[in-house]
């Protein structure tokens, strides 16, 4: 196997140095950590989940790096199944006490992923609670409790039907228009 490049406090160091990661960032993102991807996806840095900051590495890189690698493309949920075995275990062990609130927020994030009502339940009060903690995700809530009603409805995200290659029936296409992007939103229109 061969040995990564970088280490865990260095994909957390780079990660957290991101100002509110997005589009805009997704060529250094690719650039940075694309290899280190491949790694954790084959399962070549598993040994990582043993301790909770390697732990939180490993997430970002199977739940983060894959929709910054391959937006707009269904591979970026290639490792989410991956990315949640590894969150959950933070949530059996309760060995992030010491985490700060985005250290949780990032370390929960693949639960909210979840087309699983069982793990959108569990991790719906850590949002609640990162949403509190913390100004500029203060939205999280929100979107959480609509990701759970979301998938308490469909059992799936319909937002990623074509990425999946389902097809939308006339009820998601209506939600997607009149619920899901509108409460999607940081701001809300009665917010502003």
């Amino acid at each position: 196997m061969p040995k990564p490049k970088i280490t865990a406090r260095q994909v957390l160091t780079f990660w957290f140095a991101l100002e509110r990661p997005g589009k805009r960032h997704d060529h250094v993102v690719r650039e940075v950590l694309g290899e280190l991807y491949e790694l954790a996806a084959t399962h070549q840095l598993d040994d990582w989940v043993r301790r909770p900051h390697d732990r939180l590495a490993l997430i970002l890189l199977l739940d983060q790096v894959p929709r910054h690698l391959y937006r707009q493309d269904g591979r970026a949920y290639a490792t989410d199944l991956h990315a949640q075995a590894a969150a959950e275990r933070f949530f059996a062990r309760q060995d992030w006490q010491d985490f700060t609130p985005l250290e949780r927020y990032y370390a929960a994030l693949p639960l909210l992923h979840a087309e699983d009502a069982a793990l959108q339940r569990r991790v719906n009060p850590v949002m609640h609670t990162c949403a509190e903690a913390i100004p500029e995700l203060s939205f999280m809530g929100r979107i959480a409790d609509l990701y759970l009603e979301t998938i308490e409805r469909f059992g799936h995200f319909p937002h990623r039907n074509a990425l999946r290659g389902r097809v939308s029936t006339p009820e998601e296409e209506r939600f997607l228009e009149e619920e899901w992007y509108p409460r999607r939103r940081r701001v809300l229109p009665s917010e502003e």
